[in-house]
């Protein structure tokens, strides 16, 4: 079975000429965006994919396939204009002949008809500033994952800032005081070891990205340091309006007891500390993925389809794992007060 990762512009053109549905209910604003929902797979007749995912929505383009559960045969005439999802549990897609089927996933499409409303809402008021800036970040999973009354409030009270190339935004120890997001241009993130003070660049970031969130939601000091590597504008959102929009809905807080509870009916323990600290004790069965690490290392580590639970020793570095993570995607909450709180059962690998 031939899969294309990407689905390209110009099969959202053929979708829209055939008028097949959901398809034809976006905009232009989706064209360059099905590729992050969507997928198009070439099945030869007589192969079967396997799916655990709930919700997708199947249309089958050309040929036609049997879906099981329900033994249903399926073809363009059946799932142009009908809603036929894949239920919870197995799903088995059988080719009975050479086809082509769209697997959508319908959350996905939810938020992005909910995204083109509220552009074309911000367009008809005449806020061309505001539908210009939610065209920009819709992208970016940092405001995918908030409520949309939320995202426009944060895009409303941002302000821009430009900045020359070479010139330093933000330095490793100051206090956070903003949340950022990159308008135009590209920076570097500028990070020191953990055992000496050399600073090496870790990271590019450009148009849609953010930074600054960690030191604002754990009311630490900066942990790396942003350089502008050519002419950049960024928009600026404000310490305690960051704090009232963005962080507050975004990261569930619970006490050890009913983590420990958690953890009896399958959530997973995520530990943040630095190795060491993780040697010394830690939840039986926890994994371990320093917070310095996260970004880089986190969808080889974890498994989107668990639930998880991040700790630290305090709750502090917990709340911007979870943070993080949630923006990603992934289903997710911190144990609160940290392991020094925690009653429960330890290991340890000394």
């Amino acid at each position: 079975m031939a899969s294309l990762p990407l689905l390209s512009p110009e099969i959202f053109d053929y979708l829209l000429q055939e008028k097949i549905k959901p398809y034809t209910n976006l905009g232009a604003m989706a064209r360059q965006q099905l590729s992050d929902g969507v997928r198009l797979l070439s099945m030869r007749g007589g192969e079967t994919l396997i799916s655990e995912t709930a919700r997708l929505r199947i249309t089958v383009l050309s040929g036609s396939v049997l879906l099981k559960p329900g033994n249903r045969s399926l073809d363009l005439a059946q799932t142009r204009n009908r809603v036929v999802l894949t239920k919870s549990g197995i799903n088995m897609l059988t080719a009975e002949t050479d086809s082509i089927v769209l697997l959508a996933d319908s959350h996905f499409l939810d938020t992005l008809y909910s995204w083109q409303e509220l552009t074309n809402v911000a367009q008809q008021s005449g806020n061309k500033a505001l539908a210009d800036r939610l065209t920009k970040v819709r992208h970016s999973v940092a405001f995918r994952r908030l409520p949309l009354e939320h995202v426009e409030q944060a895009l409303s009270k941002m302000v821009p800032r430009t900045f020359k190339a070479g010139e330093t935004i933000l330095n490793k120890g100051d206090q956070g005081d903003a949340f950022y997001l990159i308008w135009s241009g590209r920076v570097s993130v500028w990070r020191t070891g953990l055992y000496d003070e050399e600073f090496q660049q870790v990271a590019e970031l450009g148009p849609g990205d953010t930074f600054g969130d960690e030191a604002l939601v754990s009311g630490s000091t900066r942990n790396a340091t942003i350089k502008s590597i050519e002419d950049c504008e960024v928009l600026l959102l404000g310490q305690e309006d960051f704090k009232e929009i963005m962080s507050q809905p975004m990261v569930d807080e619970l006490p050890p007891d009913v983590v420990a509870k958690m953890i009896d009916s399958g959530w997973k323990v995520v530990d943040v500390r630095y190795p060491e600290e993780f040697e010394d004790a830690h939840i039986p069965g926890a994994i371990l993925l320093p917070l310095p690490d996260l970004r880089k290392e986190v969808d080889n580590a974890l498994d989107r389809k668990e639930k998880f639970i991040t700790v630290c020793l305090s709750g502090k570095r917990s709340m911007v794992a979870a943070f993080l993570l949630k923006q990603r995607g992934y289903n997710v909450v911190a144990m609160k007060e940290g392991m020094g709180s925690w009653t429960g059962p330890t290991e340890s690998s000394y």
